[in-house]
């Protein structure tokens, strides 16, 4: 029985590395940046912007497809503000969801370096 147990994970852990995700959708990781977004952010991406070592903004890539760039205002005393959670396992967590407006339109939830869709 042992050896179902480490196919079933090792057939997830595969799964999750081609970026499938079929069940759960792909993880994020999460990477932290001084003062200053790259010029070219990548797919799958939370990017976290730091200013002295406060989180003053996340970014990502609209996880639709659309390609559009989405920026989280992480400043408490500026509205709409997010926050992020790093979590002890490495995942990190949006809070509350990001809705655009415009555009596509996206609403989600980013939890656990997962995108989950509000319908």
């Amino acid at each position: 029985m042992n050896w179902l147990a480490q196919f079933w994970a090792w057939l997830l852990l595969s799964f999750e590395r081609i970026g499938a995700g079929w069940w759960k959708g792909p993880r994020y990781k999460t990477v932290l940046v001084d003062e200053a977004l790259p010029n070219q952010l990548a797919r799958n991406t939370l990017y976290v912007v730091l200013d002295d070592s406060y989180q003053e903004q996340a970014a990502m890539v609209c996880p639709c497809g659309c390609k559009s760039v989405l920026h989280m205002n992480l400043l408490t005393d500026e509205r709409p503000c997010w926050s992020v959670t790093q979590h002890p396992n490495g995942t990190a967590s949006l809070h509350p969801s990001v809705w655009r407006q415009v555009g596509c339109k996206s609403h989600f939830w980013f939890r656990n370096s997962r995108v989950h869709w509000c319908r």
